[in-house]
């Protein structure tokens, strides 16, 4: 999941976590739909694929960095996974990332009053140091409270600013450390800061890598993730009013705009194949770990109900496009490439759907606003109701792939799961496939391939695409319109080069 300003989704994921609509009680599952299911359930209960899959994605591709030959990697194994699944119809389809980025041999020391290394990582897309790094004295940023940098003005100019951080154990604290990181950036640009240290959330040394921009540029000045251990070492000797020197080297690989590939895969409606479920996963992943739950094993999920609904030779009414994006973690690129590439094809998706947070018990679906599209969601989730995904949310929200075609009025549902185990290891060297639960996995890939299968099944669309007006109306409604700002995407909105442009 796509974090950063970017993450300010999580401000809004944090809407997706929190205050939960109350449970839907489900109509009575349609005779006609029972077999399929109860086929789809039993095909996957037995399938070696979903494991199999996911090892090989982790193990053997690993962490998949847009831009790299890992990720081209991923890209041509997922190609070949879909034909191999059984799918009608298999492409990839490119789009321009507009800066390459890779870390370098990051290098972080204190150098005053004592000498001793600093463990971190480099901060995604930001630029490097000068040949040679950074020398300068580190300050104190707060923790990015409105305000704080702003006050140490001139004293900040030229200098690294190190900011505090809680450790986070919910989804709500990660949304609250993106929004102090990105406020404390701005100051700290404002003041003409050198540098941007920011202190891990999570203990143990345990290193991770976000963005702090949403386009695929580089940020505005060079920024780094120190283990929390040493960022606190370093808080108390500035407390003990030790004045504490640093060199920091960020010697990021950057360059110009490169190509990236998203995987479209398609199950062929029997007797409305123009009429399309998209479902949607992210192959990227940072890489720092192996990304297994974020997005590893989602991308299993899709490939494994792609093979299942091939394999129980009864296709639904409508088609069901797979689509595994690209660019993800830099922004929602390869989802905002698509929809923009497919404008005009945008009246015959029925829904979206987008599984994107590991592998823990989906709990329900998140409807981005959208209550006329409750009763058709449980309908769809009748076969499986005794699974518990019955307590949906209308939060709307950007962190992740449904973003783009929420904004031009197409119906969108993305999983709530429970995140337990996915924050921990969130973006972090710890996202591997030990934390992945199978069990889990395959239960979850159950629950959303007879959903997928039952909504693509429908008599009826889920619901109708909304028009401009009454997307602004959902946006005010649902405050994603505040946090488009915050985003620094309004403008787009505004201009009709983003989201559904008032004459449709």
């Amino acid at each position: 999941m796509s974090l950063s300003r970017n993450y300010l989704a999580a401000l809004c994921l944090l809407a997706a976590l929190s205050p939960l609509a109350g449970q839907v009680s489900p109509s009575p599952s349609p005779a006609a739909a029972a077999a399929p299911a109860d086929r789809i359930l039993a095909e996957i209960s037995r399938s070696e694929f979903l494991d199999r899959n996911l090892r090989t994605l982790c193990d053997e591709i690993g962490g998949r960095l847009s831009g790299t030959p890992s990720m081209k990697r991923a890209v041509d194994w997922a190609s070949d996974a879909f034909r191999a699944a059984g799918a009608d119809a298999v492409h990839t389809e490119s789009f321009e990332i507009p800066q390459s980025w890779q870390e370098g041999d990051t290098r972080i020391a204190v150098v005053a009053p004592s000498r001793f290394a600093v463990r971190g990582v480099s901060s995604a897309w930001v630029p490097a140091t000068p040949r040679g790094g950074i020398r300068a004295e580190v300050l104190d940023g707060g923790s990015g409270t409105r305000g704080y940098i702003h006050r140490l003005g001139r004293k900040a100019k030229n200098k690294i600013l190190l900011i505090r951080s809680d450790t986070v154990r919910t989804f709500l604290d990660l949304a609250n450390e993106q929004r102090d990181s990105t406020i404390a950036l701005r100051e700290a640009d404002e003041v003409g800061a050198a540098a941007v240290l920011f202190i891990s959330t999570r203990p143990n040394g345990l290193l991770y890598r976000h963005v702090n921009v949403v386009d695929g540029r580089l940020d505005v000045m060079p920024t780094a993730l120190l283990a929390r251990e040493d960022g606190q070492r370093i808080l108390r000797l500035i407390e003990a009013g030790k004045t504490v020197g640093m060199r920091l080297d960020l010697p990021n690989k950057t360059g110009g705009p490169i190509k990236a590939r998203n995987v479209i895969a398609e199950i062929r409606g029997r007797e409305r194949p123009a009429e399309i479920i998209i479902v949607g996963a992210h192959l990227d992943s940072w890489d720092l770990g192996t990304g297994c739950l974020d997005n590893g094993a989602n991308v299993a999920l899709l490939l494994e109900t792609a093979r299942t609904l091939a394999a129980i030779k009864e296709p639904p009414l409508r088609t069901v496009r797979f689509i595994l994006f690209s660019g993800e973690e830099q922004g929602l690129l390869g989802s905002k490439a698509y929809v923009q590439a497919h404008r005009d094809e945008l009246d015959a998706i029925s829904a979206v759907v987008v599984h994107d947070m590991g592998v823990g018990t989906i709990t329900g679906y998140s409807l981005g606003g959208r209550h006329d599209i409750e009763s058709g969601l449980a309908e769809a989730m009748a076969s499986v109701a005794g699974r518990g995904a019955n307590a949906h949310s209308f939060e709307a929200f950007f962190g992740s792939d449904h973003f783009d075609f929420l904004l031009e009025g197409v119906p969108t549902l993305i999983a709530i799961q429970d995140t337990t185990d996915y924050v921990p290891a969130y973006h972090s060297s710890a996202d591997t496939y030990d934390k992945v639960n199978l069990y889990d996995l395959r239960r979850q890939t159950g629950t959303a391939a007879v959903m997928i299968y039952n909504l693509a099944n429908r008599p009826e669309r889920l619901g109708k695409r909304l028009n401009r007006g009454e997307l602004e109306t959902l946006l005010k409604d649902t405050d994603l319109d505040d946090q488009m700002q915050f985003l620094d995407l309004w403008k787009e909105w505004e201009q009709g080069t983003r989201g559904r442009p008032a004459t449709r």
